[in-house]
């Protein structure tokens, strides 16, 4: 009786060290502390398990005979998008009617200048959004049939070797754990048990840790990630001019709006200094007058001086 409940306490102690040391962690990679090929050292009546790895895509059996076929690929898709638009409401309206639509997940969404509703060109909507990877071409498609595309960078990252090889390490980490669970049973005295309940602790901190692995990966598969960028303009942003005509015209257009904008500026600044220089002139004004006033009063103080002398 006093042997089955050290093994329970034992338990207990492995499992909660073991959730506590995994929670940390979103995608880890485990490793074996082993030598020689093996995850169990050799000796001390320790079982042993070793798995072939043919570094390929196929992976070679576990010690049950099982073997660790590839069903499909884990393809995770991202893309980087700046969106530009002259109908900022709009476009915004439209942007959120697709992504609900195509059953995708906003993530995060960050306006700026929302106020500015007389200033074309200030605002803008920083949006991170999860779509589900077969509608991934149909909600790229979207984009580029409703807003000027200034860039776009797409890619897509195989995580399909990595996800099978954790797969096959976990289904070696299992194997592991049954054997030490019956060890654990079999254990004579104290010191065995310790020994045994040591490194089931590290076998469920591996198991507990791929396991977050694999779901994790199964999760960035089944949704494609976009970072979209939504500015308002007055201008779309256009391919650079090849030719020279192209060139030349495109300068023309660039001096011409670039000199509106200044006589713009221009009128605008005046009339917002207006008061300001209306008071300046004034000021001025009265210490020219004084000044005036005081040289002449001078000048009189100095002729009835120079009278009385005489």
């Amino acid at each position: 009786m006093k042997k089955y409940s050290l093994i329970a306490l034992s338990l207990i102690v492995c499992l909660m060290f073991s959730s506590c040391g995994a929670a940390s962690d979103t995608i880890v990679r485990g490793e074996a502390p082993a030598e020689n090929g093996f995850f169990y050292s050799k000796g001390e009546d320790f079982a042993e398990v070793e798995v072939a790895y043919d570094g390929a895509i196929n992976y070679g059996s576990t010690a049950t005979g099982s073997t660790a076929v590839i069903s499909e690929e884990k393809l995770v898709y991202t893309s980087r998008v700046t969106l530009e638009t002259e109908n900022f409401e709009e476009a915004s309206q439209t942007l959120h009617s697709a992504i609900s639509s195509l059953g995708g997940i906003i993530v995060s969404e960050n306006a700026n200048n929302l106020n500015a509703v007389n200033h074309k060109g200030y605002r803008s909507l920083s949006i991170t959004v999860r779509i589900p990877q077969e509608n991934y071409d149909a909600f790229l498609s979207g984009l580029s049939e409703n807003y000027n595309v200034a860039s776009i960078n797409n890619s897509v990252e195989n995580m399909t070797e990595y996800y099978y090889d954790s797969e096959s390490r976990l289904k070696s980490f299992r194997i592991q754990e049954e054997r030490l669970f019956a060890m654990l049973e079999k254990a004579a005295t104290v010191e065995e048990m310790l020994k045994i309940e040591s490194r089931l602790c590290d076998v469920q901190y591996e198991i507990e840790a791929l396991t977050n692995t694999l779901r994790t990966i199964d999760n960035d598969v089944k949704y494609a990630t976009f970072y979209l960028n939504l500015n308002e303009v007055t201008k779309y942003t256009t391919p650079a001019p090849k030719t020279f005509g192209d060139r030349l015209g495109e300068t023309v257009n660039d001096s011409v709006e670039l000199f509106g904008e200044f006589a713009e500026g221009l009128l605008f600044g005046l009339i917002y200094f207006a008061p300001y220089a209306v008071i300046i002139a004034i000021t001025v004004i009265i210490i020219v007058a004084a000044v005036k006033r005081s040289k002449k009063k001078s000048a009189k103080e100095v002729a009835k001086e120079n009278k009385d002398e005489k």
